[in-house]
């Protein structure tokens, strides 16, 4: 909606700004910023155009590349202050400020600037009468024009403007780099997350090094460009986009490539170098080209720009949605805006035996795909309890090393502990996994239900309070049950307080793991979108897994097993 609003505000506030002969007027309407991307439409071509108006004499590519820098630095240092004031004020402080600011920002560009047109006719006028020698220095491209050029400028219908040549080329390239940089911003932070298993914030410093570098190297850039033009002619302006474009390409190429982070890193900046090198050269030659045949189209010229701008990010979308499937891209989503959310539970264990190498290297890949701080525990479920006990933990999850989670498990187990935290005033354990096809099925739509068999341990979140009576009870009796059926003894007799989610989101993989129980089997039927399977699919190190040899696999003394054996295993 951003990209439709600023396509459909940009070229009609242009048009009617060079017609009312007035820049004013809607720098002061589109900064007031009551809808996102039509004030993006009024403000950013108008303010634009009035940077042209007033350097009629130059090339514009280094207050094209001071606009940029600025551009940058409100992208990094927004975000900062919007999250601040969020933390603090919520979000009717933060609209509260934004609408102060920009009534503040409208009040002073009414009352205390200048019309830059006014200004505009003024430097024309003057250039009519004075000596144009310094000029000549400074632009010989121009010079050469000026005396033929007429004092005041020329009307040119848009139609005619779109035509020409310069403003076309200009516009197709705008259009390019703008679904570049769309589609390079869209996947670069899931590429590293998934690649590198980096957090969300290390990830976030590839937008600070882009940013960064945009501040730093756009003054430089614009000076070099105005130079470069300045000394061979117009057609040095079309040799520096291609260089440019060039680069970028090469540069996401390699970042395809990269082995490690630092690369993505170091490449990240050239990426930055070279979309610079496109968009300053692109920025300056629509007003270049407005003020060498000196035409009454600045602000019409600089609303195509910014429309073809606001098109590639609707451009990119529809390439995003028809190039990738719908199943893939769903999943992408649901394991990063997992990954963006505050932890659910103060821990997470997973209990693996110390031989069970394979296991374990396994389901530390799985908890990697899916950005869960795990800690592989060699204890048993008392320790487990005993450890949550210690360590104060609220609320704990623990997990076998035989499992598998549903796509969306995390996101899931979040909404039934809030569910679960507002209808009761205190519980024992919630079972998010279990292997009995009897348990109760919920009613209205809930998805947490009061426990009343829930077989099997595959995974549970336990509350202080659960762990206190589980580790009291287990440690003063000992039973030849089952630990999962004196579980469920306990919940009928009403001494445990447990609920289980239906469906479960977390499974058995008796399929990797055979055993002659087969009531896992059956719901394992339930597992709908598989967190492991999904990792394999887009992980191509993962896509033949195998799982590596457990330890008494690996020593001598023991025969190899196969797996459909692994609970029977034997000695020579």
């Amino acid at each position: 909606m951003f990209g439709i609003g600023g396509v459909l505000t940009s070229s009609l506030s242009g048009f009617v700004s060079d017609r009312l002969q007035s820049r004013k007027l809607p720098l002061v309407l589109g900064s007031i910023g009551l809808l996102n991307g039509m004030a993006s439409g009024l403000v950013y071509p108008i303010s634009t155009a009035a940077v042209g108006d007033v350097y009629p004499h130059k090339l514009l590519g280094v207050q094209m590349a001071l606009l940029n820098m600025f551009n940058n630095a409100g992208y990094m240092i927004g975000p900062i202050i919007g999250g601040a004031l969020y933390d603090r004020a919520g979000v009717q402080g933060v609209s509260t400020v934004i609408i102060t600011i920009g009534s503040a920002l409208s009040l002073f560009m009414a009352l205390g600037i200048k019309e830059p047109l006014l200004i505009h006719t003024r430097l024309l006028e003057q250039r009519g009468i004075e000596s144009i020698s310094d000029t000549e220095s400074e632009n010989k491209t121009i010079a050469e024009e000026i005396d033929s050029i007429d004092l005041y400028p020329k009307d040119m219908p848009l139609w005619r403007l779109v035509l020409k040549w310069q403003v076309m080329l200009a516009s197709i390239i705008t259009l390019s780099l703008g679904t570049f940089n769309s589609s390079l911003d869209n996947l670069l932070g899931m590429h590293v997350k998934d690649r590198f298993h980096i957090s969300s914030s290390k990830a976030g410093l590839l937008y600070v090094i882009n940013g960064g570098v945009s501040i730093l190297l756009s003054i430089p850039t614009g000076t070099a460009v105005d130079r470069i033009i300045g000394r061979y002619g117009e057609d040095a302006r079309g040799y520096i986009q291609v260089f440019g474009l060039l680069l970028a390409c090469g540069s996401a190429f390699a970042i395809g490539m990269s082995k490690s982070f630092g690369m993505v890193a170091g490449l990240e900046a050239w990426i930055a170098t070279a979309v610079l090198l496109v968009n300053i050269p692109v920025m300056s030659s629509f007003g270049d080209f407005v003020n060498r045949l000196n035409l009454n189209s600045m602000a019409q010229c600089y609303g195509i720009f910014n429309s073809f701008w606001s098109l590639s990010s609707t451009v990119h979308e529809i390439i995003r949605s028809t190039s990738s499937s719908p199943a893939k891209a769903d999943a992408v989503q649901t394991i990063h805006s997992q990954a963006e959310q505050p932890p659910f539970v103060n821990h997470i264990y997973c209990l693996n035996a110390p031989s069970k190498l394979g296991r374990k290297e396994r389901m530390t890949e799985l908890f990697k795909y899916m950005h869960l701080d795990v800690q592989m525990f060699s204890g048993d479920h008392l320790a487990v309890w005993h450890d949550i006990i210690d360590k104060k933990f609220e609320q704990a999850m623990v997990v076998e090393d035989d499992i598998d989670f549903e796509l969306d498990a995390v996101d899931s187990i979040h909404k039934a502990l809030e569910s679960l935290t507002a209808k009761t005033v205190g519980w024992d354990m919630l079972y998010i996994g279990h292997c009995s096809m009897e348990e109760a099925q919920p009613s209205q739509n809930t998805t947490v239900v009061k426990s009343v068999h829930p077989f099997c341990t595959s995974g549970y979140v336990v509350s202080h309070r659960g762990a206190q009576k589980l580790a009291n009870r287990f440690s003063q009796k000992s039973s030849s049950y089952a630990l999962d059926v004196q579980l469920v003894a306990l919940i009928k007799r009403k001494l445990l307080d447990a609920y289980s989610m239906y469906p479960p989101v977390v499974f058995q993989r008796r399929d990797l793991y055979p055993s002659d129980d087969g009531m896992e089997l059956r719901i394992f039927r339930l597992l709908n979108n598989s967190a492991w399977d999904t990792a394999r699919q887009r992980e191509p190190r993962l896509a033949n897994w195998v799982d590596p040899p457990d330890a008494e696999q690996r020593h001598p003394a023991y025969k190899y097993i196969p797996k459909w054996m692994e609970d029977a295993r034997t000695v020579h």
